[in-house]
């Protein structure tokens, strides 16, 4: 049997009742969303169609203006019509592949598609890879990109899933995120509690843009036969909420906790600190850099399970040991308890760091695992603190799901302690650096 004429959008009517809660949200104190500074446009969609409902008009709107833009799909959407007696799951991800790569041709023809292919239903599970992707896409520009996900209160699982990774990727590069709401218009009511964020007013070519761009996603739209099972997922009424001249976008929270918090509550040992070689002769080296014997306070930042910080406390009279992770921390505290001059503590750094009241600060193996910009604060926070040496070390290699690699890291450490190192060791695997910061500060 044919299938049902494509639909044809309109604008909503703001005077039929139902809808006069969306309108007042759509525009009340809402600031217009500035795109100014922005040189890529990285949208983060659970499910081909998403894109083009939550933020359809400012894809075309980036295009208009010359802005990069990335396009992340994470899921095919084969769960669409599970029921389906003519379409397999291997059919709808055919379909909607082409139906999205077909919708975003139409927005912005310049703009870049990723499809992942992650499982339709438990995005959950492909938190690692999505991150990824957006940090190799995001990379050390972060400060230049606008970075939008689908809302993590929208009640679609897949819609948490989507936002979650996007912070988490937003807080290792920098990006400015805003998170974008979909299944909130057909279930909020007056009242409920929303956070801020600002709106982009659609022009009546844009906006034609993406009505244009909906109807491309026709086995959302329409049925896909007339047997049960093959009905429109989106109906008139679901369509209805975006086909207003205003998109709204809620400021998302970038950030994610300890990224090594599940490594190290699941592993006594997740570097191998205590049995590798590699990890035994990099230790030996640090400390044979170090150009004192001994240091009146020293902070390392970064302990882990604390293998680094029992060979500095035999050279310290008071050492701070530090990392983000709670289960690190505790197997650290356990393993130091012995020596009454060593103090481990929990801490996000630099946000918590505080002023350092230190000779030396050790940074081994944390940088990469800073924003630029959280980096470029601890140098500073360091360089201010007055201490006299830092000694910095990090691997040389890619490090998967992080903008920067210890190269890197050590450029940056370089600029933000005005200073270059006095003693420089080169591993094929690893960059180690001393810096002397006392002869500046007097």
């Amino acid at each position: 049997m044919a299938m049902t004429a494509a639909p044809s959008f309109h604008h909503a009517d703001p005077s039929t009742p139902e809808r006069s809660w969306n309108d007042h949200l759509h525009h009340e104190a809402r600031v217009p969303l500035d795109l100014a500074g922005v040189q890529h446009l990285v949208v983060v969609a659970a499910h081909p169609d998403d894109e083009t409902l939550m933020a359809g008009g400012l894809i075309a709107t980036a295009h208009l203006a010359g802005i990069r833009i990335s396009v992340v799909i994470a899921t095919d959407g084969e769960g669409s019509h599970p029921g389906s007696p003519t379409h397999s799951p291997d059919d709808l991800v055919t379909l909607r592949r082409r139906e999205v790569a077909t919708a975003l041709g139409v927005l912005a023809p310049a703009a870049v598609l990723h499809t992942l292919g992650l499982t339709d239903g438990d995005l959950a599970a492909g938190h690692d890879v999505l991150v990824r992707t957006l940090v190799d896409l995001i990379g050390m520009g972060g400060d230049s990109v606008l970075l939008v996900s689908t809302w993590r209160s929208d009640g679609h699982t897949d819609h948490e899933a989507a936002a979650l990774a996007a912070a988490s990727a937003a807080w290792r590069t920098d990006a400015r995120f805003l998170e974008a709401p979909i299944w909130l218009w057909h279930w909020g009511t007056p009242g409920h509690p929303l956070p801020s964020g600002p709106a982009l007013q659609l022009p009546t070519a844009v906006l034609g843009a993406k009505l244009a761009a909906m109807r491309e996603h026709r086995s959302q739209t329409e049925p896909l036969s007339e047997h049960a099972g093959d009905e429109e997922i989106l109906t008139p009424a679901m369509l209805s909420h975006f086909t207003r001249n205003t998109e709204v976008f809620f400021d998302g929270v970038p950030g994610e906790t300890s990224p090594f918090e599940a490594l190290h509550a699941g592993q006594a040992d997740p570097w191998r600190v205590h049995s590798s070689f590699f990890e035994q002769r990099k230790r030996a080296l640090t400390l044979a850099t170090l150009t004192s014997p001994h240091y009146g306070r020293v902070v390392e930042l970064g302990c882990s399970v604390g293998a680094l910080a029992a060979d500095l406390a035999a050279r310290t009279s008071h050492l701070l040991a530090v990392d983000e992770s709670a289960s690190a921390v505790q197997r650290a505290s356990a393993a130091l308890a012995h020596l009454p001059h060593v103090e481990v503590v929990q801490m996000q750094v630099p946000e918590k760091l505080g002023i350092l009241d230190a000779d030396l600060v050790v940074i081994s193996e944390i940088g990469y695992f800073l924003s630029p910009s959280r980096l470029r604060r601890l140098a500073r926070a360091v360089r201010s603190s007055g201490c006299a040496t830092v000694l910095a070390c990090h691997w040389r290699h890619d490090i998967e799901g992080w903008p920067l690699d210890g190269q890197v890291v050590h450029r940056i450490l370089r600029e933000g302690l005005g200073a270059e190192p006095t003693v420089s060791v080169e591993d094929p695997d690893f960059v180690l650096e001393l810096f002397t910061l006392d002869a500046m500060l007097t």
